[in-house]
């Protein structure tokens, strides 16, 4: 099983979580690290490595707002020193919980081309269409 470190600008880690357990419920194994104001790049590595020796062994993937952003870049640079780091961004809903569900695959590396195609396939544009008299809009998530 990997872990999986959400990361992104403001309180969007923290924002990340709380949908989330509104979702699936409270998922363990998962830890987010907001990026706030006033917060250098030495004391977000120092986040990320707390995180990543919490995990012993296993592999972790980063899930991060925007690629290229400082939560990406700095989740990469570790990447380049340590073994067992994948690192993803421009995520959404749909690759967190991707993630979740291939957590408990045999590799990692095996699970983030599926993980990355869920992202993908998630992103889809609503095409009006003219309603008929019996349309109902029902509940959903």
């Amino acid at each position: 099983m990997f872990k999986i470190i959400v990361s992104g600008h403001g309180e969007f880690a923290s924002a990340i979580e709380k949908t989330l357990e509104y979702i699936i419920g409270k998922q363990e194994n998962i830890d987010y690290v907001n990026f706030n104001n006033g917060m250098g790049t030495i004391e977000l590595e120092e986040k990320y490595r707390e995180s990543i020796l919490k995990n012993e062994d296993r592999e972790n993937l980063f899930l991060t707002d925007l690629a290229g952003g400082t939560p990406f870049s700095t989740a990469v640079t570790l990447s380049q020193n340590m073994k067992n780091i994948y690192v993803l961004g421009g995520i959404n809903i749909p690759t967190i919980l991707a993630a979740i569900e291939y957590r408990d695959e045999e590799s990692l590396e095996k699970a983030v081309g599926d993980i990355i195609n869920h992202g993908k396939e998630s992103l889809v544009m609503f095409q009006k269409q003219e309603l008929n008299d019996n349309f109902q809009i029902e509940d959903g998530i």
